[in-house]
């Protein structure tokens, strides 16, 4: 049950490693394997391998038991993925496989120091603001492993965790009223047809409602109240291995009912007789999805992000991704007077901290406006 063979490094080189089954885990009932690599040649590797076996034949299981960090994680991602959605584990294969298993993967779990993981989130820190989370994301392997008797203790609890020089990052850009003028004067200039009063509905429907293109791409049309003027967000897109599918949204402050003004309410029923009438004309009856393709399929995030650079660019206005909808609408309730509290409720942010992290800035330069007005007001 045992296996040899070559492999070729990054760099080119070729190397020798083995595998084989060392027997079952009394803990778990799983089976436990090992992998060696890094053997000049294939009798490096069989020496090893006969090494390892006479003596799991002497000590038994429990003193020969030293996987690799590797083994631990498939085994921890294994029981994990049965507790999340889809997404957020799709999510924490990517951090692991781009990120942690590239420097902790064929290390033995046994032999991972405190050394070795300062090290590694020194590097880290230097190279993303998200250190801390895949340090701890790191930290529940080795957790893991004391459950199950390899180790007993964490070494990723005795690092002392760098400081990140705070990078002087610009304020969140949001689109002027010059600017979202251009826009919508472009869109209304569009010769009738299905791609133009879908980029019409999306991008007034985006940024008089401050929903995530995720969401508004997720919504039915039975989400829209039209006699109260209300749109329900209960849903999301989400990406999956799979590929796109309508899911529950990450956080229960996410999900809230939102009033939306009569000018948006007139161009969604404008827009909901035209989808039909266009879809009619290939065959296809009732519509569920507000933003759907023409062929009655799902649009992602990507193919949004792609008009929106093409839409920007002919109107000549600087594309600045997606959630500057989100960002406009929000700088919009600021400077119409609105509260961050109220921001805070419109966005369905989980905390307030969270709006005025973002948003802080944009709140001083309306509180600068309007002292302004009271200085013009008085003209003396």
């Amino acid at each position: 049950m045992s296996t040899i063979k070559q492999y070729t490094k990054k760099n080119g080189s070729k190397l020798w490693m083995f595998q084989t089954y060392l027997g079952i885990n009394q803990a778990t009932g799983k089976e436990i394997r090992t992998t060696r690599r890094g053997f000049g040649t294939k009798k490096e590797a069989q020496l090893e391998l006969n090494r390892l076996l006479v003596n799991l034949e002497k000590n038994g299981i429990e003193k020969n038991n030293n996987e690799i960090f590797k083994e631990i994680f498939e085994l921890w991602f294994e029981s994990y993925s049965t507790t999340v959605k889809e997404v957020t584990l799709l999510k924490n294969e990517i951090k692991f496989k781009k990120w942690i298993l590239p420097v902790y993967g064929e290390m033995s779990i046994k032999e991972v120091t405190v050394k070795h993981a300062q090290k590694i989130v020194n590097k880290w820190a230097k190279e993303t603001d998200q250190y801390r989370v895949l340090h701890s994301s790191a930290g529940r392997i080795f957790n893991y492993a004391m459950n199950l008797g390899t180790i007993d203790r964490n070494p990723l609890e005795r690092v002392i965790m760098p400081k990140r020089e705070k990078s002087n990052k610009e304020a969140i850009k949001v689109y002027s009223k010059v600017e979202l003028k251009r826009l919508f004067d472009y869109l209304n200039s569009k010769e009738g047809s299905y791609r133009s009063d879908y980029d019409k509905t999306l991008m007034r429907f985006m940024i008089y409602s401050g929903i995530r293109i995720s969401e508004a791409l997720a919504l039915n049309w039975n989400d829209i109240d039209f006699q109260n003027n209300i749109v329900n967000i209960d849903k999301t897109l989400s990406q999956t291995k799979h590929g796109y599918i309508i899911s529950d949204p990450k956080t229960n402050s996410s999900s809230a009912k939102l009033t939306l003004d009569d000018t948006t309410i007139k161009t969604l029923k404008k827009w909901q007789i035209n989808q039909r009438k266009y879809m009619l004309t290939i065959g296809i009856t009732d519509p569920k999805l507000i933003f759907c393709g023409i062929y009655n399929q799902v649009v992602t995030h990507h193919s949004i992000y792609q008009r929106l650079q093409t839409i920007t660019e002919k109107c000549g206005i600087p594309f600045l991704g997606v959630h500057i909808t989100r960002h406009t609408h929000a700088s919009l309730l600021l400077e119409s007077g609105a509260s961050m509290k109220e921001v805070q409720e419109r966005l369905r942010h989980a905390s307030i901290k969270m709006t005025m992290d973002t948003y802080s800035h944009l709140s001083q330069e309306s509180k600068e406006k309007t002292i302004e007005k009271l200085v013009k007001h008085l003209n003396f």
